[in-house]
């Protein structure tokens, strides 16, 4: 496999690790955040809320980080 191949799945792979770790992280927090306000286990209102904007915000950093790659793929 040629090395600018295995340079391109490398960031692809990336890009994917990064999504995933973001919602993760979102979610981590949101339960933090939770178990700080002293929410029962059925309030679930800080988790919901990390997690959806660990998606937001991983799908906005997976998004620049694509238009990047097809971008230098032009060049």
């Amino acid at each position: 496999m040629p090395k600018t191949q295995s340079n391109r799945l490398w960031k692809l792979s990336a890009m994917g690790f990064t999504f995933v770790s973001m919602i993760i992280a979102g979610g981590l927090i949101g339960w933090g955040v939770s178990w700080l306000f002293g929410q029962t286990q059925h309030e679930r209102t800080f988790i919901v809320t990390g997690a959806v904007v660990g998606i937001v915000v991983g799908m906005v950093d997976f998004i620049r980080d694509a238009l990047k790659a097809i971008k230098s793929l032009d060049q």
